[in-house]
């Protein structure tokens, strides 16, 4: 993959240079010099004639993510171009959409007959969140860990358990990666959308924020529309290290004002609770509390690693018996280092090099 994103880049460099290829010309600045890094990436692991560690892996899943973004991007600037005044069709605004959301935001969907090696997170985890002893007490939990290693797999599996389901209503899921449609302040983004999916018309949403001072109105209805309910809410891949979103187990106080913190608008009295998710164990320790974060370590069973890589290279006729299988998983596991987006990938390599 890193060669073949290689041979590309060098090609369009290449023709722009020598003039063939006017289309580069119109690439922005920023996006050239983006791409320009990408080729020196790309050149620095086709050298090593192989991916040799995880990070390697991941590394390539993240320059086909940045070159898929800016490929839309550009797309939609040479649309904007064309004759019919910029104007796409639905059809084509949709897809667009559906692609953005697609590469950048994650669900509560998750398909666990292709999910292995989470049996015992998710048994902590069902036990943390169903203890009787905090039944009606709030409580906040983070899920920490490196890229890949499954945070999110991890909160779908829980998010969608029958016994977590019997246990929480409302439960909504909620992406904290900034949409491709936000063009307004973080804070009033997620709680806009933790109150459309908890029920609340966008234009209500809206006349809350323009009638309702604000963040102060947004904060209240939240906490309304969760007051006197045993609520689950999964805050998945948490980025902003902003305090406003620290200490979620605080109270609104007589000296505070509800748009001070995030923590106001959650009820605190009926047990609710909040995971977390993020790569930045401080910024989890501000939210959730030390004594409060699990630690999401690499899969260290080589049968798990395996599935997930013969999974994704879809052929079990190629893998069905190989002569040295055991061999074989060991050196899956120990080149995805047990992170299984890397095991993913490696599946994913192999399988575009299948003949087809």
């Amino acid at each position: 993959m890193a060669q073949e994103i290689e041979q590309y880049l060098m090609l369009k460099f290449r023709n722009g240079l020598d003039g063939k290829d006017k289309s580069i010309s119109k690439i922005p600045r920023d996006k050239l010099f983006y791409l320009n890094n990408v080729f020196t990436e790309c050149q620095m692991l086709t050298r090593k004639h192989g991916f040799n560690s995880p990070e390697d892996l991941l590394t390539i899943n993240r320059i086909r993510r940045e070159l898929n973004k800016i490929k839309r991007e550009l797309k939609a600037t040479k649309d904007k171009l064309q004759p019919n005044n910029g104007v796409s069709s639905t059809q084509d605004k949709e897809t667009s959409l559906q692609h953005t959301e697609i590469s950048r935001w994650t669900t509560r969907v998750v398909d666990d007959s292709k999910v292995y090696g989470f049996d015992d997170n998710v048994v902590s985890m069902e036990k943390l969140l169903l203890e009787k002893e905090s039944h009606d007490r709030f409580k906040a939990v983070g899920i920490v860990g490196r890229e890949g290693i499954g945070k999110t797999t991890l909160c779908q599996l829980i998010f969608n358990k029958a016994e977590v389901k019997n246990n929480f209503l409302p439960r909504i899921w909620v992406c904290m990666a900034r949409h491709p449609d936000d063009d307004e302040d973080p804070k009033l983004a997620i709680v806009k959308r933790m109150l459309v999916q908890l029920g609340v018309e966008k234009k209500m949403v809206n006349f809350i924020f323009n009638e309702k001072s604000g963040l102060q109105g947004l904060l209240c209805a939240l906490y309304q529309q969760l007051v006197g309910k045993r609520y689950l809410i999964v805050l998945d891949d948490a980025r902003e290290t902003d305090s406003w979103y620290g200490q979620l187990d605080s109270c609104l106080s007589r000296d505070k004002k509800w748009d001070d913190g995030f923590a106001f608008g959650l009820p605190k009295g009926d047990g609710g609770r909040v995971i977390v998710t993020s790569r930045n164990e401080e910024l989890a320790k501000m939210m959730v509390g030390e004594e409060n974060i699990h630690r999401l370590l690499p899969l260290s069973d080589p049968e798990s690693c395996w599935k997930i890589f013969k999974d994704a290279v879809e052929n079990d006729l190629i893998l069905s018996n190989p002569p040295n299988l055991e061999d074989l998983k060991l050196e899956i596991n120990q080149k995805c280092g047990g992170l299984p987006l890397a095991a993913k990938m490696m599946g994913q390599a192999m399988q575009e090099e299948l003949p087809k």
